[in-house]
């Protein structure tokens, strides 16, 4: 009994053993997540450090290092990057690698402690547009989040406001920018490093101890398609592509084309989180209307003008910053004319084109009659030659005449009947005895 008492002892020692070095064996979750904010500050790098914070949470992180480069960007953006860095429950520090400007100084302050390359600037917060409104409101969150991470709150006011002086840091008129030396000196950052791993030396940690958030292929293309350069290369491109689908007849490449570079232009900004389903939807009742005004309905009025705004708002509004919409849309514009022209200039215009803008010649070789008083023809009968939308051609005893339809469609070949004559107009309508 004894010697079994023995064995199972020496049995669990084993088992034991074996367990306690397989978990030192094991590899641990990662010690610090290491995410790169780079570029301009937009609703992406907004989804893209909240997918990052979320995973450090996830796996218990020790340390989270937020990577700043930026020139700035968006108030709206940079601000929802400080509270995800202000309301995270662990550790948080930035390294400013290159600069943190603009909006990018204020997602700096929201970290837990700030460090810097030594070649590296932060500050230079001039809000767009230059209002006092805009500079109140947005001095009051440098201020307020300096303040909450025990920072000077003048020091990260005067990035902002321009009028506030601080005796040898900033004069009066001019926006506080600091250096790397000037940020340490002023105790507004915790130290500055000669490159990374000095900076990781110093915390402690190496490279085999970074988890690196990395943009997704998704994430990478649609800030590629945010661009505002291939914004107005991609909207240009479609706008022209589906003229040339109505110049050329048949749909074919240039159709292809168009409805291609819409649809990428759109699902970058939706990836991106500037545009809702909402916008898209706006857009597609826009192009909607105005087919209708094209296939359907004579003439262009209400719904082709509804259409056209409906396109315009939706594209307006699908950018973050009014400025930023009215240099793209103007560049579209203009781009989009140059394209129509030539495509004109190249391949004319197709029997469709010709019909709906009724490019007929009227000569007086064809038949065609415009200038003569036409009052004996007040209870004539005639047959439109060509359809009614609401003006057309109306044949009266071998003699075409321009008309207007008293009511609105009429199609060609149809029997009219003319009830007055105003002028040059002869308004006819169908003549319901035949």
């Amino acid at each position: 009994m004894a010697d079994r008492v023995k064995f199972n002892k020496a049995f669990l020692s084993i088992i034991f053993g074996i367990l306690f070095i397989f978990i030192l064996a094991s590899p641990v979750s990662a010690r610090v997540y290491f995410i790169p904010l780079h570029g301009d500050v937009d609703p992406g790098m907004v989804s893209f450090l909240e997918r990052g914070l979320d995973e450090a949470l996830e796996n218990q992180a020790e340390l989270v290092i937020v990577d700043v480069d930026t020139y700035g960007g968006l108030v709206d953006s940079g601000i929802s990057l400080r509270d995800q860095l202000v309301s995270f429950p662990g550790e948080v520090v930035v390294y400013i690698s290159n600069r943190a400007w603009s909006a990018g100084t204020l997602v700096a302050l929201g970290a837990d402690r700030i460090y810097m390359s030594e070649a590296s600037s932060m500050g230079a917060a001039e809000t767009r547009p230059y209002d006092e409104k805009y500079i109140s409101a947005l001095r009051s969150e440098f201020a307020a989040t300096a303040e909450r991470r025990d920072r000077d709150p003048e020091i990260a006011a005067a990035m902002v406001d321009a009028d506030i002086e601080i005796e040898g840091v900033i004069e009066s008129g001019k926006l506080l920018s600091l250096t790397s030396s000037q940020a340490e000196e002023l105790g507004f950052t915790e130290g500055r490093f000669v490159d990374f791993n000095e900076f990781l030396d110093y915390l402690g940690y190496t490279e085999a101890d970074l988890t690196r958030i990395e943009k997704t292929g998704l994430e990478s293309f649609a800030g590629f398609i945010t661009n505002p350069f291939v914004s107005v290369f991609l909207l240009s491109l479609g706008i022209i592509a589906l003229v040339g689908e109505a110049l050329i007849p048949g749909f074919g490449v240039s159709g292809t084309i168009g409805v291609a570079s819409l649809a990428l232009f759109f699902s970058g900004y939706l990836i991106q989180g500037y545009a809702g389903m909402g916008l898209i939807v706006l857009f597609l009742a826009g192009l909607l209307l105005i087919a209708i005004e094209i296939f359907v309905i004579p003439g262009f009025g209400f719904t082709g003008i509804t259409g056209i705004a409906a396109i315009f708002a939706s594209l307006f509004f699908i950018f973050p910053d009014p400025s930023i919409a009215w240099a793209i849309l103007a560049a579209v514009l203009v781009f989009s004319t140059i394209g129509t022209v030539l495509l004109i200039r190249l391949f004319g215009t197709s029997y469709f084109w010709r019909r709906i803008s009724l490019g007929e010649s009227l000569t007086t070789e064809t038949g065609y009659v415009s200038s003569e008083d036409h009052k004996n023809l007040v209870g004539e009968t005639g047959r439109t030659v060509s359809t009614l939308r609401p003006a057309g051609i109306a044949d009266f005893d071998g003699k075409r005449i321009d008309v207007v339809s008293e009511g609105g469609y009429i199609d060609a070949e149809t029997t009219v009947i003319v009830v007055k004559v105003e002028g040059r107009r002869v308004i006819v309508k169908p003549n319901k005895e035949e």
